[in-house]
């Protein structure tokens, strides 16, 4: 009878250890890499804001630092809906309607930009200086004949570009692409395509009455059609409005591409 007794002990106390072994193996959070979201606060509250002049995405680096921050609070922008949702503590969200009654005004009334790129061949080429650049280039060409290794300078074409501001990066924010076929005499008459573009473009003003129009990775490429031979100039850029600058030169086989840029503010 003792004997029973005692295999009906052992038998409970292994029962007992094997039930804390299965306990303590349950999977957690920490063990099988799944994040725990939920949240045990009952005072959350979820709002949506309407933004009507300003794009949502360049008000929420600001409204992040009014939440909480706490575990299962959010705040996200749509661009399409024009709306800021947030999910956080009643206070928070009453910190970030005051911000946003006061961010989210109209703004002043933004110029357009109209660029204006005229792209030139340059060569030692015999025949080709019958090709004379137009009037409001000269002052350029003079320059570039005095520091520039080159005798003759035809304008291949001038490209306009009317934009306006970019709301930060975006790529490929202006952009555009042609054929063209140089008409001078004593040149190649193969056509050349040409693309550019640009990620961001921003004024910044220099001057009480002069601004400067900012170009983001601007590219300007060109290839010789049927050829293959192609030259690029890409770079940040600058240009005071009224000013024409050389953004840059590259060779293009016995030629140099080079890129000169105006712009012009249209209120």
């Amino acid at each position: 009878m003792n004997f029973i007794k005692r295999q009906i002990i052992v038998a409970g106390a292994l029962a007992l250890v094997l039930c804390a072994q299965a306990f303590g193996q349950q999977p957690t959070a920490q063990n099988t890499g799944v994040v725990d979201t939920f949240v045990t606060h009952t005072s959350f509250k979820n709002r949506v804001f309407e933004i009507k002049h300003r794009d949502p995405d360049s008000l929420i680096s600001v409204v992040n630092l009014l939440t909480s921050g706490h575990k299962g609070s959010s705040v996200s922008a749509n661009r399409a809906f024009k709306t800021i949702t947030i999910r956080d503590f009643p206070e928070n969200i009453a910190s970030v309607e005051d911000a946003l009654k006061r961010l989210d005004t109209p703004e002043a009334p933004r110029p357009d930009i109209e660029l204006r790129m005229h792209v030139l061949l340059a060569s030692n080429a015999e025949g080709a200086a019958t090709s004379s650049p137009p009037a409001d280039l000269k002052d350029v060409v003079a320059q570039m004949q005095s520091t520039l290794n080159f005798k003759n300078y035809q304008l291949l074409t001038t490209i306009v570009q009317r934009t306006k501001e970019s709301v930060g990066r975006n790529a490929g924010y202006i952009h555009g692409s042609g054929t063209v076929e140089p008409l001078a005499p004593g040149t190649d008459n193969r056509p050349y395509s040409f693309q550019f573009s640009a990620d961001r473009v921003s004024l910044v003003a220099s001057s009480p009455n002069i601004s400067s129009v900012q170009l983001g990775n601007f590219s300007f490429t060109i290839i010789i059609s049927g050829d293959g031979s192609g030259a690029k100039i890409q770079s940040d850029v600058g240009i005071r409005e009224g000013e024409k600058i050389v953004v840059g030169t590259s060779s293009l086989k016995d030629k140099a591409l080079i890129l000169v840029l105006s712009a012009k503010l249209i209120k």
